[in-house]
């Protein structure tokens, strides 16, 4: 369920910025009214489909305080999301999105470039969010993220030296691969960290906070780099984010519920 709704969160967003550059072709105020038209669908999917749902546990059953960001910090799991999430916000929505047209536009001077580069990472990403949740649940949060980080890091890091549309289009696959990876498995270990008996509405807006953060830093900051040292530098940080982000998954313990007792994580929090 959670390959399912980062696919369809991270799909979304790499796509919008495709199909708004696409219809911007026929004037820069169509694009937004489609945006508003699709929030518009959105919302009388949400009325209609969730109108009858309930959310929350029944009056009858004994009901636990929410968690507080305090008490999920106390986690290193917690912790180790926060930073993958900032990593992954700065890579995936931030500088993908933002800086990877512009380097496709300097140097191969081809403007659809930029929008085939989009859906091929997009397309990588969707293609592996299915298969990484379906390990997330078998074989670990820990190692899907672990790897997706690295792939992603990979993917940016080389980036820079792609003076040839295959070369950039392969490289662009990669790191959305790594995107793919990455979500699951950190989303799947804020949902083990808050449990099943608790309410996380705080909780999971702060780890949605550190990767927004991430998306509005991250383009700044390597935009500066790369009109100081140019893209190859540029991306080059963008893959030194993501292995940073890296290390406290290195030290952070599973919190995938054991296969004997799936009510009971690898680990308490905290």
């Amino acid at each position: 369920m959670s390959s399912a709704y980062a696919s369809a969160f991270l799909v979304g967003g790499m796509l919008g910025p495709v199909l708004g550059g696409l219809l911007a072709s026929f004037g820069l105020r169509l694009p937004f009214v489609v945006y508003a038209a699709a929030l518009v669908l959105a919302t009388l999917v949400v009325a209609t489909r969730l109108s009858g749902a309930r959310l929350r546990p029944t009056d009858d059953r004994p009901q636990q305080p929410p968690m507080l960001v305090r008490e999920a910090l106390a986690h290193p799991a917690y912790r180790a999301a926060l930073a993958s999430g900032f990593a992954n916000g700065w890579c995936n929505f931030g500088v993908r999105v933002a800086v990877l047209p512009q380097f496709a536009l300097t140097v191969l001077d081809r403007p659809w470039v930029a929008g085939v580069a989009l859906a091929v990472a997009a397309g990588g990403t969707a293609a592996t969010l299915q298969v990484a949740g379906r390990l997330a649940d078998s074989v670990g949060r820990r190692p899907l993220v672990v790897v997706g980080l690295a792939v992603t890091a990979l993917g940016f890091g080389l980036l820079g030296l792609a003076g040839d549309l295959w070369i950039l289009l392969v490289l662009s696959a990669v790191s959305g691969l790594g995107a793919g990876l990455v979500n699951p498995g950190q989303q799947a270990t804020v949902a083990d960290v808050v449990g099943s008996e608790r309410g996380g509405g705080s909780v999971l807006a702060a780890f949605q906070m550190a990767q927004d953060s991430g998306a509005i830093v991250g383009p700044i900051l390597v935009g500066v780099i790369a009109d100081q040292a140019g893209f190859g530098w540029a991306f080059v940080a963008t893959a030194l984010v993501s292995l940073l982000a890296l290390l406290p998954w290195l030290r952070a313990p599973e919190t995938l519920p054991d296969t004997d007792d799936p009510s009971v994580a690898r680990t308490a929090a905290g």
